[in-house]
């Protein structure tokens, strides 16, 4: 048998085995076609380095690789007696062969990722106080710090607040207002940002409403290699709309979802002008 099929058919019987394991640990596996894109009709002026004009599927084609792009995520959540953290990294091309002809080399495995580690503020205060505490729709307050690593740019830090809130009617809402910390910047920003996931269900289908975004503020100062430049402000959200396939195909519920994602951004990875807007096909699997 030939390493395509085997592999595949691998996949496969791990994705529809049942198993009553929590959600912990997930993979998503994302897809933007690009059959929207237009080679002859690529902007590249103002520093929009490869937007597709008009397209709803293509990704910038640049540093990262072309319009179509395959990005496999890994993400894992663990609350611990102090606190949270939560592991993802983000893979592009990650089926990619040594030998592809492709537009990057990030397109065979080019990485973006973070980990985040949190110190809960109401612990720490309860344990001080030696009572519990009601906080009304403010669940918590917790300190945060965030490493984020990309393969392109290298390492970066967040330094600051995460406030998790009670929302009626859904699973979770949690927002941060963090200081954004670059080195390669004389500099830096301010940042605000928040998380949800909203489960409801259609007659027998269930479906999650999930997703994130961030705003920088103000930008960074200028670069320290190229005093031209300086960081901008920018903004990235990346709701999502998944259904519940593993329930509807009678293995374990909540463990296999297909949908999509949609991604918006504007200054992206800060570079002026750099904008994305973009759907891409998703299958999430929770361990």
């Amino acid at each position: 048998m030939t390493r395509k099929p085997l592999f595949l058919i691998a996949v496969l019987a791990v994705l529809l085995s049942s198993s009553n394991a929590s959600a912990g640990v997930w993979f998503e596996l994302l897809h933007a076609p690009c059959w929207t894109g237009d080679e002859s009709n690529i902007a590249h002026d103002n520093g929009t380095i490869g937007r597709y004009r008009g397209s709803v599927d293509c990704f910038n084609k640049d540093f990262n690789g072309g319009g179509s792009r395959t990005t496999l995520s890994i993400k894992a959540f663990q609350a611990w007696e102090f606190g949270t953290m939560f592991l993802y990294y983000d893979i592009t091309g990650p089926f990619s062969s040594a030998i592809a002809d492709v537009t990057s080399l990030n397109e065979k495995g080019g990485f973006f990722g973070g980990i985040t580690l949190t110190l809960s503020g109401k612990f720490f205060s309860e344990r001080l106080l030696q009572r519990q505490l009601d906080w009304g729709p403010l669940t918590n307050v917790s300190f945060k710090y965030e490493a984020e690593h990309v393969a392109k740019f290298g390492m970066l830090s967040y330094y600051g607040i995460q406030w998790d809130l009670a929302v009626p009617g859904m699973d979770f809402v949690t927002a941060t207002t963090v200081v954004r910390d670059d080195y390669m910047f004389r500099g830096v920003d301010f940042q605000v940002g928040a998380a949800w996931q909203k489960s409801f269900s259609l007659g027998s289908q269930d479906f999650k409403f999930l997703g994130f975004f961030s705003l920088g503020l103000f930008g960074e100062g200028v670069h320290r290699r190229d005093p031209t430049q300086r960081g901008n402000r920018f903004f990235l959200a990346q709701p999502q709309l998944l259904w519940d396939l593993g329930k509807t195909i009678t293995f374990t519920p909540d463990k296999l979802l297909i949908g999509a994602e949609y991604q918006l951004a504007f200054n992206r990875y800060l570079i002026q002008n750099k904008n994305e807007n973009v759907l891409q096909g998703m299958i999430r699997w929770n361990i």
